[in-house]
């Protein structure tokens, strides 16, 4: 009788005879085939959820930083101002031509712009997005810090390991949701400061301007 030896691989070793074949890693077999549809695609609905709300978190900082940076050119426009002075005499015994008061027209245009700069940045720092409910809320947003500081470490230890996923999900979605008003909120105010101060200082530089082209008249 004719005895068969078990088929061996390159190292020596015998292999199984129905052994499953090797699972592939390349990049094509994660991806799916060319002609699989977006639709039939499954979608990872936590780490879809995580990102949207890493990318509200960074959109809210940089709102931050924008308000930042209105304030301090608003603080950097108004200091030049006060270094260089209005650039009127008003102790003329003429009086004040038509150029300087073109120019104290753009100096209020200026003042005005700037008070509203500064009013829309500070209201970026502190946007009042959402209105606090004056009932109690039975189901509290366990990601929101406001209700997070109110329950006890034990309690919310206790609500938050007694969540069904479908919970979890709906408390992140619901922070997003709030978050996403705060954004909304912040990028209003910042949109509306940067114009005031684009306003501002176009008026600053028409009155030197005005006051300027006067000097040569006279």
């Amino acid at each position: 009788m004719e005895t068969r030896l078990p088929e061996t691989g390159d190292s020596g070793e015998a292999a199984p005879a129905d052994s499953p074949p090797a699972p592939s890693t390349s990049a094509a077999s994660l991806l799916g085939t060319v002609t699989l549809l977006v639709n039939d695609t499954q979608v990872d609905v936590t780490r879809l959820i995580y990102m949207l709300y890493l990318d509200i978190e960074q959109q809210i900082n940089r709102a931050d930083t924008k308000a930042q940076i209105t304030l301090s050119t608003s603080a950097i426009l108004i200091g030049i101002m006060v270094n260089l002075g209005v650039g009127l005499d008003f102790k003329k015994p003429d009086g004040l031509t038509a150029s300087d008061w073109l120019a104290l027209l753009f100096y209020a245009v200026f003042i005005v712009a700037m008070c509203l700069a500064f009013g829309r940045g500070i209201a970026a720092a502190f946007p009042r997005a959402i209105r606090k409910a004056s009932t109690s809320n039975h189901h509290p947003n366990l990601y929101f810090t406001g209700q997070i500081v109110s329950l006890t470490s034990e309690a919310y230890a206790d609500l938050f390991c007694q969540q069904s996923n479908d919970a979890v999900k709906r408390s992140v979605l619901g922070q997003i949701h709030s978050k996403s008003l705060v954004l909304e909120a912040k990028l209003r105010n910042v949109r509306i400061g940067m114009t005031c101060l684009l306003i501002a200082l176009a008026a600053w530089v028409l009155a030197r301007a005005v006051l300027f082209l006067g000097s040569l008249g006279a």
